[in-house]
């Protein structure tokens, strides 16, 4: 494959485990940098550096739609895994 300047092509998996964190950092002349790690891993979310157009404004805006659908499922699943775990001991007792 041939160099691509200015396109990410890597895939990267980060098994968070319940250890993760994030972090938004924001600086007063640049745009800010999303920053979310798990054990050793780090993984950052960067956007030309001082430049923000539609494209940029449209991306940014998905990405907190899509943190909120992952939120969502996370929490749904959470919830189910609960119910059946009470309905375990309830059966066992």
């Amino acid at each position: 494959m041939g160099r691509r300047s200015g396109v990410s092509w890597t895939q990267t998996f980060v098994h968070v485990q319940g250890r993760g964190a994030v972090d938004c950092h924001t600086y007063p002349d640049r745009t800010p940098i999303l920053e979310l790690s798990a054990g050793a891993s780090v993984v950052k979310v960067v956007l030309p550096a001082t430049w923000v157009d539609d494209a940029v404004r449209l991306f940014a805006r998905e990405l907190a739609e899509q943190a909120r659908a992952f939120a969502e499922e996370v929490e749904r699943l959470h919830h189910n895994q609960n119910k059946r775990e009470s309905k375990r001991e309830e059966e066992a007792a």
